[in-house]
């Protein structure tokens, strides 16, 4: 069992609310408290000496503190004392961050899981958002593909917009509605169309997971959590460039949508909701912990 030392942060470093609420339904909860509330309700692997544990858990609500400090625009110098002062050994570390930027402080090599992160350093874990009221009765699919939200966001969407212009079978709506306009444009399409913004996922891969309708990421980066673990071939797309998402909407027949939307739904039911995920998150701290052992 992968044994955890929850470091001691102080009560500030863990804000208990911030103003923000997007996606709009969303709840002001996240990842970021999900991971400390199902460990410690779990109990399982606690340890309270830091020297026997396989890892430190570093439980900064980043998201909030940054928020509440003007888009991380002040507070940084007093962030990375705190971190400075309670971090043991970086080596052991280990944080959650859902923030777009990550946590914007020096952590000595410390391991980052990241919702939404922008390159190449990380570890993915999903971007998550309170679930949706879904409607009773089934609306009739009249879209192979739908996107509705802001295209100015991040370039690939305005990319994904021209590329996809003349096709009448796909839905792009560049705009802020109501929850359940968005509800109702995802569930009239097949495919929900997932182009990353400012950070490299997005809520909508997951939302459209819920609603079972297969997502398909358009981002330069992968950001698909635990696919070591999670078959996301089986019940989602991803591409790199706006260029590939023609033959990606047209590879599958409508009835092979249908059973991936199903199967997308239940693998989010199953492994992705709050409470759920971070048994991910466990599993690949025993990995890399092996894997370090076992280095010459």
């Amino acid at each position: 069992m992968t044994t955890i030392y929850i470091l001691p942060v102080s009560p500030r470093l863990q804000p208990t609310g911030h103003a923000v609420r997007y996606p709009k339904h969303n709840q002001d909860y996240g990842v970021e408290q999900d991971f400390l509330r199902s460990l410690t309700v779990s109990g399982k692997g606690i340890l309270s000496s830091n020297s026997a544990a396989d890892w430190h858990y570093l439980p900064v609500f980043w998201t909030r503190w940054h928020l509440n400090h003007d888009y991380a625009k002040t507070g940084r110098e007093d962030l990375q004392r705190e971190v400075d002062r309670v971090v043991i050994d970086p080596a052991k570390t280990f944080t959650i961050c859902q923030y777009d930027d990550g946590p914007l402080v020096e952590l000595g090599g410390a391991t980052e899981f990241l919702s939404s992160r922008q390159g190449g350093a990380g570890r993915d874990i999903p971007l998550l958002c309170a679930a949706h009221r879904i409607p009773r009765f089934a609306r009739h699919k009249r879209y192979r593909a739908v996107f509705v939200g802001r295209l100015w966001t991040h370039a690939l969407r305005n990319e994904m917009a021209d590329a996809l212009s003349r096709r009448d079978d796909v839905l792009i709506y560049d705009g802020d509605r109501s929850t359940r306009f968005f509800v109702r444009k995802v569930l009239s399409g097949e495919i929900a169309l997932c182009p990353r913004g400012y950070g490299g996922s997005s809520f909508r891969l997951f939302e459209a997971m819920q609603l079972a309708r297969p997502p398909l990421l358009l981002s330069d980066v992968d950001t698909r959590p635990f696919r070591r673990a999670l078959p996301w071939d089986e019940f989602s797309f991803y591409a790199s460039s706006a260029a590939e998402l023609a033959q990606l909407l047209d590879e599958r027949t409508s009835a092979e949508l249908a059973e991936m939307g199903a199967r997308a739904q239940r693998v989010w039911r199953d492994e992705l909701t709050y409470g759920r995920w971070w048994t991910h998150v466990i599993e690949e701290l025993a990995t890399l912990r092996a894997s370090a052992e076992t280095r010459p």
